[in-house]
């Protein structure tokens, strides 16, 4: 997912930018607890009053970078749906969804994508700042986990797929033992063959 290249991004964006950056920062380096307005104008090397102007609360600042990650994923699985090679085979946006979730990400190129180990779960605490900001991250699993149902796969197949897709992108963000080298293109491939496989509806699962 490309951002606004150097020479279309205004001034202000790339500001905007770079104080989500230092956000993710300082939350890494110093805890969600550190997390104050004076400390990411610091590590952002701007003002206060510049640091205000975009992000009035801190809260304003963990919803923008909520957002941005959602906005992130979204284009991530765009990207991917896009270069499907078999685009007219059933499951084409789940597909996505595994590939988007294995796809190496330039931290450059990525403001919350590219977190790296322990950075994510800094990134995921703030959720639990606000119910509403956690509610944000869950109208969006709402949408993808529609958008994944939506071109031919069945719901169970469907959620089994995205739940072990899931699992590497938490591994990978937490450090906990992910697939490296060649074992993790084969763990995709793995779950890339499960989302073709013929599934079993919920009707089917329970008896109804």
């Amino acid at each position: 997912m490309r951002r606004s290249s150097a020479k279309s991004a205004t001034p202000a964006q790339v500001t905007r930018d770079e104080l989500l950056r230092a956000t993710v920062r300082v939350v890494a380096e110093e805890g969600l607890p550190r997390l104050t307005l004076d400390a990411v104008a610091r590590a952002a090397g701007v003002s206060k009053g510049g640091l205000l102007y975009h992000f009035p609360t801190k809260e304003a600042l963990i919803r923008a970078l909520i957002e941005t990650f959602i906005a992130e994923w979204d284009r991530a699985m765009a990207r991917e749906y896009a270069r499907d090679p078999e685009p007219e085979k059933p499951g084409r946006w789940l597909r996505a969804y595994v590939r988007a979730s294995f796809a190496e990400v330039d931290p450059n190129e990525s403001l919350t994508l590219g977190l790296g180990q322990g950075d994510l779960a800094s990134f995921l605490a703030a959720l639990t700042v606000n119910p509403e900001l956690l509610g944000l991250i869950q109208t969006a699993y709402d949408r993808w986990q529609r958008l994944l149902v939506s071109d031919g796969v069945d719901e169970v197949t469907a959620t089994a797929v995205r739940f072990a897709a899931d699992g590497i992108y938490f591994a990978e963000g937490f450090g906990l033992a992910p697939p490296v080298g060649r074992q993790r293109q084969h763990v995709c491939d793995l779950i890339l063959a499960w989302s073709a496989a013929p599934g079993r509806t919920g009707t089917e699962l329970t008896g109804a």
